[in-house]
């Protein structure tokens, strides 16, 4: 499957988004799908479509949601249903897939993407934690803010705090082609209280192996994974601060660096993990007492301890599945070439037998003190 899916994706990478036949048509004749969402279903797979809100039409039409053995059969069905608006894939932003389907297995989804000529590969892709992508997809948002828009939103988010570090369709699948096993982003339905409606909320991350979902990265651990991949940017950390009050620190910038340990034979005996941060304190119930050198020590160990704990159960994952799903031992092998080359298993296998040390180095700083005001 590996193999297929290789090729498919080096051969065709460039077709993927073309939709040259749909793009001929009047676009006023056309609805324009923006989000698919995909479950399980007995033999094959159930497709949900969504498109922008507001968009102008008569009414929506009543078969946005069919089945079938295969993506394409399944899309065809939703056509056939789809009598009184033509549907135009070519411009989906987002795929949603729900918890069943990704238990599965993704990979012969993502061959279905890879080969389609109107998906692309570079368009997000998010797990529904603890529900179908059915709901998300028919249910979530409102008639001026729909799932699209929602989407939207959580994408611009995820970019802001992790850079082009993975979430698409195409980095799930190089990830998965490369080494096994890969980490895709997650949402999960939740009632919206201000109004009565519903919403798609950041639920961490679902951890790829073989192409079926294997495990969660709770929300509160993912700042573990983003540090390890080198992003951190915007992410909140709450603590206790000296008087054992809550305190919410903003993550301003972070680094993490890995070194291998090698042993007098050759022979990979740990990992060296070295993390730099610095936060800013956002909010504290102890305004007098911020900024003095006891209450900055004390903010600066929680921090240290808080970024190695969550760096720690990341790797513990990675130990436990015997997987490098985050893909460290690509930037690992830069360290030392010639004595990885002459290693004959992988970093993931390595993993469980390997000795972990973790230091952290924090720094507070004061630019939302109220008292710098």
């Amino acid at each position: 499957m590996k193999k297929i899916l290789l090729i498919c994706f080096i051969l065709l990478f460039p077709l993927c988004g073309c939709g040259v036949s749909q793009q001929r048509r009047e676009v006023e004749q056309l609805l324009i799908i923006q989000t698919v969402g995909v479950d399980y279903a007995p033999g094959g797979m159930k497709l949900s479509l969504a498109a922008a809100a507001g968009q102008e039409q008569a009414e929506p039409p009543p078969g946005l949601s069919g089945g079938g053995p295969t993506f394409s059969a399944a899309l065809e069905q939703i056509r056939d249903a789809s009598v009184e608006e033509e549907l135009f894939t070519g411009h989906v932003r987002g795929l949603l897939v729900g918890e069943e389907a990704a238990e599965h297995g993704l990979e012969d989804l993502l061959g279905s993407v890879c080969r389609s000529a109107d998906l692309r590969l570079d368009m997000p892709l998010y797990l529904v934690r603890g529900g179908t992508a059915e709901r998300l997809v028919l249910d979530a948002g409102s008639e001026d803010r729909g799932i699209s828009e929602i989407l939207r939103a959580a994408d611009t988010r995820r970019t802001r705090q992790q850079g082009n570090r993975g979430g698409s369709a195409g980095t799930i699948l190089r990830s998965l082609i490369r080494r096994g096993g890969a980490l895709a982003p997650a949402l999960r339905w939740e009632k919206a209280a201000e109004d009565g409606g519903s919403t798609a909320v950041p639920a961490g991350y679902g951890v790829l192996a073989e192409g079926k979902l294997c495990a969660w990265i709770e929300p509160d651990e993912a700042l573990g994974a983003d540090l390890l991949r080198g992003a951190t940017a915007g992410r909140t950390l709450d603590v206790l601060d000296l008087e054992g009050m809550p305190a919410t620190l903003m993550l301003q910038r972070g680094s993490c660096r890995l070194l291998p340990v090698w042993d007098e034979d050759g022979s990979l005996r740990g990992l060296d993990v070295t993390a730099q941060v610095r936060a800013a304190v956002l909010e504290t119930a102890a305004d007098s007492a911020l900024g003095t050198e006891a209450y900055d020590d004390h903010l600066t160990a929680q921090l240290e301890s808080a970024v190695s704990d969550r760096i720690g159960r990341i790797l513990r994952l990675e130990r436990q599945l015997s997987l490098d799903y985050l893909g460290l031992e690509e930037g690992l092998r830069l360290s030392a070439p010639e004595r990885w080359g002459q290693l004959t298993e992988e970093l993931g296998t390595l993993l469980p037998g390997l000795e972990i040390s973790i230091t952290v180095r924090g720094e507070i700083a004061h630019s939302f003190d109220a008292k710098d005001a």
